[in-house]
C-alpha cells in the first residue's frame, strides 16, 4: 500500500526535479523522498501535504518549506518542532536531503533541492 502512495506522489512531482543532468541520482532522490514521506511524515501531514488544521501544519505552500534557502526546513526534520519528532539522530543526511527536497517540489511547491551536504 505505502509503495502505491509513494509512486502516486511521485507522478505529482515537477518534471524538472526529474529531467536534466544527474536524471537518475535526481530521479533516485525523489523516490527515496516520496518513500520516506509516506513511511514518517504523511499520517500527520497527509498524503496531499494539507496537515490537520490547528494539529500539524499544511506544508504545501507552506512558507518555512519555500524559503530560499532550505535550512529552516532541514533544521525542522533534524530537530523537530511542537510535537514533531526529532528526526536527525534516527534519520541519516541523505534520507533527511531526500525527504526535505520532496516536500519542497510536492504539491505546487517550487523550491530548490536539498544535498546530504546541507544537512548539518
Amino acid at each position: 500500500m505505502r509503495r502505491v502512495i509513494a509512486v502516486a506522489l511521485l507522478a505529482g512531482l515537477p518534471a524538472s526535479l526529474s529531467s536534466g543532468c544527474g536524471e537518475d541520482a535526481t530521479r533516485e532522490r525523489a523516490r527515496l523522498g516520496a518513500e520516506t514521506y509516506v513511511r514518517e511524515c504523511a499520517r500527520c501531514h497527509m498524503t496531499d501535504g494539507r496537515g490537520v488544521r490547528g494539529v500539524y501544519p499544511n506544508l504545501a505552500g507552506n512558507p518555512i518549506v519555500t524559503l530560499e534557502s532550505p535550512e529552516a526546513a532541514i533544521e525542522t526534520v533534524v530537530d523537530g518542532r511542537d510535537a514533531m519528532p526529532a528526526f536527525g539522530g534516527v534519520m541519516p543526511a541523505q534520507r533527511v536531503a531526500a525527504v526535505v527536497t520532496y516536500v519542497r517540489h510536492a504539491w505546487g511547491n517550487d523550491a530548490s533541492p536539498v544535498t546530504a551536504a546541507q544537512v548539518k
